[in-house]
């Protein structure tokens, strides 16, 4: 899967609606992080986000042609990827999608992890991927929640962390 995007938060809200809009509007191959236990569970998981938006036969189609799911969870070095498959991830991507997040607004331990440290692995992934064989686009989409407890102040890109 050579100049695939890799896509994080696919089972999420959001992700869902990007997931589902790039294999109808493009063709595209998506490389996907889905934390799950087994190739199943992921394909349970992603199947039970998308399924408001497309019909199984459609879905169980474009998974077999255009998608690769990778076991994995962004809080984890190297994306909870074993070396040489986070090694092969990097070879065969040229974009990333950083769609996950936490909006787990009662735990900042778990916002900080995931939306700080979950970013930072995507960006080491993103890094390779551009030391590798360059990287046509890196996208992330955030949340409030990485403003911490900040309210009616606006912060710059230079004053952030």
């Amino acid at each position: 899967m050579t100049g695939a995007i890799f896509v994080t938060g696919a089972t999420g809200y959001i992700g869902s609606y990007v997931v589902s809009e790039l294999l109808r509007t493009s063709d595209q191959r998506l490389a996907l992080l889905v934390r799950a236990g087994s190739q199943p569970q992921a394909r349970e998981r992603l199947w039970r986000a998308l399924q408001l938006h497309m019909q199984f036969e459609e879905f169980y189609e474009l998974l077999s042609q255009r998608v690769e799911i990778h076991l994995g969870d962004i809080t984890l070095p190297r994306l909870g990827l074993g070396l040489e498959d986070f090694e092969r991830l990097a070879r065969c991507i040229d974009s990333v999608l950083h769609i996950a997040a936490s909006l787990n607004r009662r735990s900042a331990k778990a916002c900080l992890n995931v939306n700080l440290r979950g970013t930072l692995q995507v960006i080491k992934l993103a890094r390779a991927a551009q030391d590798d064989h360059g990287l046509r686009r890196f996208s992330d989409v955030s949340t409030s929640a990485v403003a911490g407890r900040r309210s009616n102040e606006t912060v710059t890109e230079d004053a952030a962390i």
